[in-house]
């Protein structure tokens, strides 16, 4: 029976390390080692920038079709590298979704084997019915054990130095999540509510609106101080839900009227579908106009379909619609525009000044024209190096720390 043997975890929580997995399973197979063979995938020498999570998820889905159809199990390790364990799976089975791994950072030095080389940096295979390949195979688990364990340590002590917030406590689990969303309805969040705003460096440009999100860590000192509200990726998405409706009727009890500026609430599709998003249109109807609703890429490729059918609902009674969460390996695969959105919000992070080729810049440029020049916004700047790298691509609209000190300093001029 296939088994994924992905557990969702935070890094530096005291979670079962899938090293720790890896080790028991491939103590097991040392057992009866007939026709057992694992396929190290070392993603984790990507370039930093390609080593997101999401990039990550992506590459371990490949691997479905063997891990559903044989003796398989994968393995997604804290490094971000994949290990594929297999028992009488033939090989040209596993190359193909191995191909489609390489093919997702076909642009990555990693991925590219010059012609005519017998060297791939980018997969290590093992006969485990090889007492060599499996001692050798054992020994590469336990040093991945003492690094992982290395890597937490650190994370622990720096996040410890710097006093910042870490998630912490049990895993989140169904019947802890039922009693987490009884206090919820019970609690205040309104002073949990954050906002950061985007705003336009084009001529005449100013807010252009202000995110509102609940801070998670402080949601979690509230209503489960002694649970982890992110060590479990599936249950955690039903939670934001309960708090999507927490902040649609704080948002519609005040009323947009109030607010001096667009705002925008970042929520899930099934949200946007529900009964009480409904009232919420009902309550902020003469405003809509000044509402964007952000949709995360994840949430909207999970079901395109229902996706499609909120955005046409969305742009009829007036809201603006944005996706949120891509980057420069995502437009690869697609092109936004298609998504029909009014605008699309691009992750900056500080690998990509150097990571990104000229080629792939160009590419990413083409995407943002495409897009529309007041549809495309840069997140997480956190530096004039962020800002200039968007303003390169062209893109005028930015949102981030860096960006809340200039709209405090146009605050500050009467300018905004």
């Amino acid at each position: 029976m296939a088994d994924t043997g992905i557990l969702a975890k935070m890094p530096g929580s005291d979670a079962v390390l899938e090293e720790d997995l890896l080790r028991d399973q491939v103590h097991r197979i040392g057992e009866n080692p007939a026709g057992a063979y694992a396929v190290h995938v070392h993603l984790s020498d990507l370039r930093a920038s390609n080593r997101q999570s999401n990039f990550i998820r992506i590459a371990a889905r490949s691997f479905e079709g063997v891990l559903n159809n044989f003796e398989a199990r994968l393995f997604r390790l804290s490094n971000a590298d994949l290990v594929l364990l297999c028992r009488d799976v033939p090989v040209e089975e596993v190359e193909p979704a191995l191909d489609k791994v390489r093919a997702l950072f076909s642009e990555d030095p990693l991925a590219q084997i010059e012609e005519g080389s017998l060297d791939d940096m980018f997969s290590s295979w093992y006969d485990l019915s090889e007492p060599g390949d499996f001692n050798t195979f054992l020994a590469i688990t336990l040093d991945l054990i003492a690094e992982a364990e290395e890597r937490r340590r650190r994370r622990s002590e720096s996040l410890a130095v710097s006093g910042a917030t870490q998630m912490e406590g049990a895993p989140l689990e169904p019947q802890a999540l039922a009693q987490i969303q009884e206090r919820l309805a019970d609690v205040r969040i309104d002073d949990l509510i954050q906002a950061q705003s985007a705003i336009s460096m084009a001529p005449g440009g100013g807010i252009l609106f202000r995110e509102h999100t609940v801070s998670m860590p402080g949601l979690q000192l509230r209503v489960a101080p002694e649970i982890n509200l992110l060590s479990n990726a599936w249950l955690f998405q039903f939670l934001t839900e309960s708090v999507d409706r927490r902040l649609l009727l704080i948002v519609a009890r005040i009323g947009l009227a109030a607010t001096a500026h667009p705002i925008s609430l970042n929520l899930n599709v099934s949200t946007v579908l529900s009964r009480d998003f409904q009232q919420f249109v009902r309550a902020v109807e003469d405003s809509a106009k000044d509402t964007v609703i952000e949709f995360q890429l994840i949430d909207v490729f999970a079901d395109v379909g229902t996706f499609h059918y909120a955005r046409d609902m969305l742009h009829e009674k007036g809201f603006r619609v944005l996706i949120d969460g891509l980057n420069p390996i995502a437009l690869q695969f697609f092109e936004p525009a298609r998504l029909a959105a009014d605008f699309i919000k691009l992750e900056w992070s500080r690998e990509f000044a150097g990571d990104v080729g000229d080629e792939h810049k160009l590419h990413i440029a083409q995407a943002v024209k495409n897009a529309g020049r007041t549809a495309a916004v840069l997140s997480r700047v956190e530096s004039e190096e962020a800002m200039k790298f968007g303003l390169g691509l062209g893109i005028v609209q930015f949102q981030g720390f860096f960006v809340d000190k200039i709209a405090q300093a146009m605050r500050g001029k009467g300018m905004i």
